[in-house]
C-alpha cells in the first residue's frame, strides 16, 4: 500500500485487517508521523524532506524522488498489488511500476469533478481533475469510495470493468450504545450536525435554519477543528437572529472518542454534506446507534438505508431536512428502530474485516488482469 495520512482514510486499520486475514502487507509512506509498530504490518518510511508531513499536494515536487524510492524497494521486496490512496502516491507508484512492473490499484479520496472548492481554488481544481482522470486511466485497477464516485469515474472515461466499490471501514465499540435520553423530558430534543466537505460552513447555516422552526429543539454544531472561527460565529450569529438563541452551541471535539460520545447522546445526527465521498460521519452516527438524517450524496447515499437506518434529504434543501427532522423526532419508537438498524449495518457492512474482503476482491482482479504480474508479496 502506498499511502499517507491525509485524514480522509483509516490506511492502518485497511493494513490491519488484511494483515489478520494472512496477507503479508507493507505501508509505503512519506509521512513521518506514522507509528514505527503499528500493527501486524511493516511500515516503510520513504525518504521526504525533512519534517514533512503536509497534505498530498505537498508531495507534488518530491513525487520523482518517492518513484525512485519505490523502484528500489520493490527491486528486492516486489509485491503482488500496490493500492496507492491519493493521487500524489498514485503518481509515485505508476512511475515506478514503469521500471518494476506491478499491478496498481488507484483510491481517490474525493474527485475533482464533485467537489466544491472555492473560485480562487479552480486552478488548483482543474489541475485535480486531469491528474485523476490521467491515474484512473492508467490503473491496473480502481476502487472508488462510492457508488456516486464509481459513475464519476466512468464518465472520466474509465472502463466500468476495472472499476469497483471500496468503502471505509469504522470500528463498531460492542460495549457502546447510544445513550439513554432519561433527563430530557419525552418531547425535549437534541440534534447533533457534523458537515464535511468544502461547502462546510453553509451546509452548517442549512440546519440552522430547519431546527431553528421546530419546538423544544436543541442543536448541537460539532467543531471539529476543521472551521474557521469566523464561519462558527456567523452560524451562531444566525442562529440568535432566528431565535434559537441560547439552543444552539457549538461543541469542539479533539478525537473520535470526543465525537462518538457527542453523536450517542443525540437523539438525530445531520449530515448535510454536498458531497463527501466515504460518508465517515454518518457511519460513526450509525455505529453509535443513534438515527441519521444526511444527504443523498456520495458515501452518504450508499451507508444510509432510507427510512431503515435513517432518512436520506436532497443537498441543500432546507425544507426537506427540517420535514425529515420533524418526522424522526416526533416519532420514537421509529427514531430508536433505525439507531438499532444503522448499528447493526455499521457492524455488517462495514467493519473493517469486511472491507478488507472487498479489498481482496479487488487485488485479486488487478492482479489477474493481462497487465497484471503474480509476485509472492502483497504490500
Amino acid at each position: 500500500m502506498a499511502g499517507g495520512n491525509d485524514g480522509c482514510y483509516d490506511i492502518a486499520s485497511l493494513a490491519n485487517a488484511l494483515a489478520g486475514r494472512g496477507h503479508d502487507v507493507t505501508l509505503y509512506t512519506a509521512s513521518p508521523t506514522t507509528p514505527e509498530s503499528p500493527g501486524d504490518y511493516q511500515v516503510v518510511t520513504l525518504p521526504a524532506e525533512s519534517g514533512f508531513d503536509g497534505p498530498p499536494e505537498a508531495l507534488m515536487p518530491l513525487i520523482g524522488d518517492l518513484g525512485r524510492q519505490l523502484v528500489d524497494e520493490w527491486s528486492h521486496r516486489p509485491p503482488d498489488v500496490v493500492h496507492c490512496h491519493g493521487w500524489a502516491y498514485g503518481m509515485a507508484s505508476q512511475l515506478a511500476a514503469n521500471r518494476r512492473p506491478v499491478p496498481t490499484v488507484q483510491s481517490f479520496h474525493g474527485l475533482g469533478t464533485l467537489m466544491r472548492l472555492p473560485r480562487d481554488e479552480a486552478g488548483t481544481l482543474e489541475t485535480r481533475i486531469k491528474l485523476q482522470t490521467l491515474l484512473a486511466k492508467n490503473a491496473t485497477a480502481v476502487a472508488a469510495a462510492c457508488t456516486d464516485d464509481l459513475f464519476e469515474l466512468v464518465r472520466f472515461g474509465c472502463p466500468r470493468t476495472k472499476i469497483s466499490v471500496v468503502p471505509t471501514g469504522i470500528s463498531v465499540d460492542e460495549n457502546s450504545v447510544g445513550l439513554a435520553h432519561a433527563s430530557r423530558g419525552q418531547d425535549d430534543h437534541e440534534v447533533v450536525a457534523v458537515a464535511s466537505g468544502p461547502a462546510r460552513p453553509d451546509r452548517l447555516t442549512e440546519v440552522v435554519r430547519a431546527v431553528a422552526v421546530l419546538p423544544h429543539t436543541r442543536l448541537r454544531i460539532v467543531d471539529d477543528g476543521g472551521e474557521d472561527q469566523r464561519d462558527i460565529h456567523r452560524i451562531l450569529a444566525l442562529a440568535e437572529k432566528l431565535g434559537l438563541g441560547d439552543r444552539c452551541r457549538v461543541a469542539s471535539v479533539d478525537n473520535d472518542g470526543d465525537l462518538d460520545a457527542v453523536l450517542q447522546s443525540a437523539d438525530v445526527v445531520v449530515c448535510p454534506a454536498s458531497y463527501d465521498a466515504y460518508g465517515t460521519v454518518a457511519l460513526q452516527a450509525m455505529a453509535s446507534g443513534t438515527a441519521v438524517v444526511a444527504a443523498a450524496t456520495g458515501g452518504m447515499r450508499d451507508a444510509v438505508i432510507p427510512d431503515v437506518t435513517g432518512v436520506l434529504v436532497p443537498p441543500a434543501n432546507v425544507d426537506a431536512l427540517r420535514r425529515a427532522l420533524k418526522s424522526i423526532l416526533g416519532q420514537p419508537v421509529l427514531r430508536e428502530g433505525m439507531g438499532l438498524a444503522g448499528r447493526s449495518r455499521a457492524r455488517s457492512r462495514y467493519s473493517w474485516d469486511r472491507i478488507a474482503v472487498d479489498a481482496e476482491v479487488t487485488y485479486h482482479d488487478a492482479a489477474t488482469r493481462p497487465s497484471g504480474v503474480a509476485r509472492r508479496a502483497m504490500a
